[in-house]
């Protein structure tokens, strides 16, 4: 809805800058704002690549997007030499308890016997991993763009089986079933979107996430895994 749309730019957009300008006037010298890669837009299509590199640009597809980069742009404004802003374009974090896509992974883990064997990439933040990146950046004082990530790419198939096996549930992967989720893909509306956002594309180059800072990565995919469900995979 409208209303839904405005509190969207009101929370991320103008809350972030009057917290900034507060920030700045009252002598704090670094800003870290929480964007987010959906300043690229949506994910590929299943079947297709989307690979954010330092040349790519910003082209937000919904007004979630939009009102983060809109946000970035407002408050690059307000840096300067005593003033650093950071802006942080995570991809999907997970972690106990979080919330999006994840949890419906692990739903969809605990009850079916067979997935869907698609080839897809997808860049993730393990949250233990975005709290040390954060650290350091704080410690550094520094701004700019910054883009932390897992130190490898998930696939949609891979997290499923990896939590199915941390809460002692065997699936099988079947390449059968690909040409439904291929179909769902092509269909108009919300199941379309939602074949898309489960099933495509999107990274980030991992030299972007190396780059400024090291030793962030303190867990891979699967050992994430395991902390999360109190197991060792």
């Amino acid at each position: 809805s409208e209303e839904e749309k405005a509190r969207y730019y009101e929370v991320n957009r103008d809350l972030a800058v009057r917290a900034a300008q507060k920030a700045r006037r009252d002598g704090v010298g670094q800003f870290v704002y929480m964007s987010s890669v959906i300043v690229y837009g949506d994910s590929a299509p299943v079947g297709k690549r989307k690979h954010i590199t330092q040349e790519t640009l910003p082209a937000p597809t919904n007004f979630y997007g939009d009102s983060k980069w809109q946000a970035e742009q407002a408050l690059r404004k307000l840096a300067d030499e005593s003033f650093a802003v950071a802006l942080v374009r995570a991809p999907m974090i997970y972690g106990r308890d979080s919330r999006g896509n994840f949890p419906l992974l692990a739903k969809l883990a605990g009850r079916l016997p067979l997935f869907p064997d698609i080839d897809n990439e997808r860049s993730v933040l393990y949250v233990e991993n975005l709290a040390e990146f954060l650290r350091l950046l704080a410690e550094s004082g520094r701004g700019g763009v910054f883009f932390p990530q897992n130190g490898e790419y998930a696939t949609t198939a891979q997290l499923v089986l990896m939590i199915g096996e941390a809460r002692g549930r065997r699936i099988r992967l079947w390449r059968g079933l690909n040409p439904f989720v291929r179909l769902a893909g092509k269909l108009p509306g919300r199941v379309g979107r939602m074949a898309d956002k489960a099933f495509g594309s999107l990274t980030v180059d991992q030299a972007l996430s190396v780059r400024d800072f090291d030793g962030y990565q303190m867990y891979s995919l699967e050992e994430s895994i395991g902390r999360i469900y109190g197991s060792s995979l």
